[in-house]
C-alpha cells in the first residue's frame, strides 16, 4: 500500500529497462511496524549504509557540509525581529526531485502483490530524495 501510494504520487517509478548495467544500486529495506500508531502503522526503512561486498551507497556519496546551527544563534535571531515564522514540511525529503540520471542508484525490489499465489518481483526506483541516504539532509537544507 505504501509503495502503491508513492507510485501514484510520483515519488517512486517502475523500472522498465532491466538490462544488466554496472551503474545501478539496489537499496535494501525492511518494514517498521508500529501497532500503537493510528495513522502510519507501517513505514519502509531504506539502508544506504548496507554492504555485501565493496562499498555501500553512503560510502560512495559526498555527505555535503553540515548546516549545524547553534541553538543560541537561532534564539538570538528569533528575538531580533517582530515576527517569527516556523514551518514543518510534511515528508520534506520526498518533496525534492532526484535528477533522472541518478535515479538508478536508488532502485529497490518489491513484490507486486504479496497475497497472490505467485507474486512477481518488480523493480522501482526513487524519483525523490530518500531518507536514509547520507547526502539527504544536505540536499534538504540546501533546497530550503
Amino acid at each position: 500500500m505504501v509503495i502503491k501510494t508513492q507510485f501514484e504520487q510520483g515519488i517512486v517509478e517502475l523500472v522498465e529497462d532491466l538490462a544488466n548495467r554496472p551503474d545501478v544500486h539496489y537499496l535494501p529495506h525492511h518494514p517498521v511496524i508500529r501497532k500503537d500508531k493510528t495513522t502510519t502503522k507501517v513505514r519502509v526503512v531504506y539502508d544506504a549504509s548496507a554492504k555485501t561486498s565493496g562499498p555501500s551507497l553512503n560510502d560512495c556519496l559526498d555527505q555535503g557540509p553540515k548546516f549545524d546551527q547553534k541553538i543560541l544563534d537561532i534564539l538570538c535571531r528569533f528575538r531580533t525581529h517582530r515576527v517569527a515564522v516556523t514551518a514543518d514540511i510534511e515528508k520534506a525529503f520526498l518533496m525534492i526531485s532526484v535528477a533522472a540520471k541518478d535515479r538508478d542508484f536508488l532502485r529497490f525490489l518489491w513484490v507486486d502483490d504479496a497475497v497472490k499465489d505467485e507474486p512477481r518481483i518488480v523493480v522501482y526506483r526513487f524519483a525523490r530524495v530518500v531518507f536514509g541516504v547520507n547526502a539527504s539532509p544536505f540536499l534538504l537544507n540546501a533546497t530550503i
